[in-house]
């Protein structure tokens, strides 16, 4: 198998033709030396004496009309083929649905019934002309004479003239170019590049996309190719690469990049089994239209006809119970309703059989969809991400209500989950997002280390956010640092600075600092950080971030935390009692708070509202940037 890498092609205009222009373009394939192989390519012999297509001129005049004529000149076109797994989507639609396309797909059938169905349409009223009813008889024997050539011819191809092409295997998932007529081989990567652009046109227009198909490429058929010089052209392609060691006589058409191969069992098979049991039933209708005319003509001459199927009904009744093995109280006397009757337990046994195979195709079938089905269930489930967002304040639950409706996200849906409120945010993309509200500190019930405790036991998120205020240790003013109100601080290190143990030594008063000092959830803290790219709203602070069960508003209690934690960001009140709570259920966490205030006074509702939306808007980002990776269930 052959790749020929394509890139998007020139403008195919394609202009409509004429039947006559498609007789010329005929004629011409007609004059190639490799005539036989690409008729057989185009218009296979099947089981039957004539080929399974149109004459190729309106063969080529049916393809232009539906569209996949791909014709750039007389002398440079080619015929594109839908995928066999795909037919009934095809002919479901209104390129497949025209009377020249319906021809063309049934030619085969027609040339095998249509001539004995004339015979004996013609038959049945002649037989009751006095004159000419014998003509009848006659007929009729020509219309059997016919099925028999058929079927014998073809069952004689089948054993000692039927090869599978190795080609044959490209029809049946992917388009495929049975005809690629061109004169000058310089032109051959253009017209394969059109055919599959012109394929990829098609299947949006016609067929429904599916991901059994894998990726769409285009396979042409060598010995579709008329010349010898396209064929050596197409070998000598720098496009072309031989993914086979033998060469197989497809070359494979596409974009490039990755291919993804389709999955036949999971394609829906072909149904042959209407067809099957409606050749079936007309062919007992007219069997026992034959069999009654038999055997009343022969009980009539002896006088009595009980017993026998000499009605229509009656041999209709016999022939059925025969092909089931069911005795219906008649008996043939004929020679030839007996070799009918002998027939049918045969085609009971096929039907069957048909059957049978139909059965286990349909039930492989249905089971390679629900394993695509539950395949693309654990992909999406995989892929998707949610995250519960906490905050204390009013003002910083409306503030990320307000940024996610700004982000576009859906209205905020109350809701509760373990006995708590919560508000359902909808998706961000693949990101869901639910919000809820604690108490201030980590101490008390409602506070934030049992509520998220009982929400990430309860929602089970992926990830936990910790947003809304906190109060400044580097202010550009007071500290020389490089922070102003309404800056973000994102937590690269949590501090809790409730456990100390206080002595005096020489009556001095000293603090030992023993609170755990732990990194925020490592994807988290990269995704925050890669956020900051980008970003145009206030500046956002990575940092530690000291957490205590103490709302300070001193200026002494400020400047002791400075001196004993001299790298600290910022300083809050929640985040130990999230980590506690993350960490007990081995979910991820982080915190992005907005600058109210620097801890020594001045906190106003302005601060606190400009801190809460900043805070907000930059969770909503970080979380919608992009960066932001599915955790490992799997762990």
């Amino acid at each position: 198998m052959s790749v020929v890498s394509a890139s998007p092609a020139p403008h195919d205009p394609s202009p409509p033709l004429d039947l006559h222009a498609c007789r010329e373009a005929a004629r011409s394939v007609r004059a190639s030396p490799y005539r036989r192989q690409v008729y057989d390519a185009v218009r296979p012999h099947e089981t039957s004496i004539h080929r399974s297509r149109l004459p190729l001129g309106p063969l080529l005049y049916a393809a232009a009309r539906d569209g996949r004529l791909v014709w750039h000149a007389a002398d440079e076109f080619a015929l594109l083929e839908p995928p066999i797994a795909r037919t009934r989507d095809w002919t479901g639609s209104d390129a497949g649905r025209t009377w020249l396309a319906r021809l063309d797909r049934s030619w085969e059938h027609v040339m095998f019934a249509g001539p004995p169905f004339l015979l004996m349409a013609l038959a049945l009223p002649i037989a009751f002309i006095p004159a000419v009813g014998r003509m009848a008889l006659l007929l009729i024997p020509i219309a059997m004479a016919w099925l028999v050539a058929q079927l014998a011819v073809g069952l004689l191809r089948l054993v000692f003239h039927h090869r599978a092409a190795p080609d044959d295997g490209a029809r049946g998932l992917h388009w495929t170019v049975t005809l690629c007529h061109v004169a000058d081989p310089a032109h051959l990567d253009r017209l394969l590049r059109a055919a599959l652009n012109r394929s990829k046109d098609l299947a949006d227009a016609h067929i429904r996309a599916d991901v059994a198909d894998g990726t769409h490429v285009v396979m042409c058929l060598e010995r579709g190719i008329t010349t010898a010089a396209a064929r050596a052209a197409a070998a000598r392609v720098s496009s072309v690469v031989q993914a086979d060691p033998v060469p197989t006589g497809v070359l494979v058409v596409r974009d490039g990049g990755h291919f993804q191969p389709p999955d036949p069992e999971a394609q829906r098979p072909l149904s042959f089994i209407p067809r099957l049991l409606t050749a079936v039933a007309l062919m007992i209708v007219v069997e026992a239209g034959f069999v009654a005319d038999r055997e009343r003509s022969a009980c009539r001459a002896a006088g009595d006809c009980a017993g026998r199927p000499a009605t229509w009904l009656d041999a209709g009744s016999w022939l059925l119970g025969r092909m089931v093995f069911q005795d219906r109280g008649l008996v043939a006397a004929t020679g030839s309703a007996q070799w009918l009757g002998f027939l049918m337990p045969v085609v009971g046994i096929v039907v069957v059989l048909c059957l049978v195979v139909a059965g286990r195709r349909h039930a492989r079938y249905l089971r390679k969809r629900r394993e695509l089905r539950y395949r693309h269930l654990r992909t999406a489930f995989a892929d998707s991400v949610r995250v519960l967002v906490l905050v204390v304040l009013d003002i910083e639950r409306d503030a990320v209500i307000q940024a996610v409706a700004q982000a576009g996200g859906p209205d905020a849906e109350p809701d509760t989950a373990g006995g708590h409120a919560i508000f359902r945010l909808g998706r961000l993309g693949k990101i869901e997002v639910i919000l809820a509200q604690s108490t201030q500190g980590t101490v008390t019930p409602a506070a934030m280390m049992p509520t998220a405790n009982r929400l990430i036991e309860k929602l089970r998120p992926d990830y936990v956010v910790l947003t809304g205020i906190c109060f400044g240790l580097w202010s550009r003013e007071l500290d020389g640092g490089d922070q102003d109100l309404g800056d973000v601080v994102v937590s690269e290190y949590v501090h809790n600075v409730d456990h100390r143990r206080v002595t005096s030594v020489d009556g001095v008063e000293q603090i030992l600092w023993r609170g755990e000092r732990v990194q925020a959830t490592r994807a988290l803290l990269s995704a925050f950080r890669a956020a900051t790219q980008g970003w145009v709203g206030p500046r956002v602070h990575v940092g530690a971030v000291l957490s205590a069960n103490v709302l300070s508003d001193s200026t002494a209690f400020r400047a002791g935390l400075r001196r004993a934690f001299p790298e600290a960001s910022a300083g809050e009140m929640e985040l130990t009692g999230l980590y506690a709570a993350a960490a007990n259920h081995g979910c991820g966490w982080i915190m992005a708070k907005g600058i109210s205030d620097w801890g020594a006074g001045g906190l106003t509702d302005d601060t606190r509202r400009t801190a809460a939306g900043a805070a907000a808007a930059f969770v909503v980002h970080a979380l919608t940037y992009g960066t932001l990776p599915p955790p490992d269930r799997d762990r």
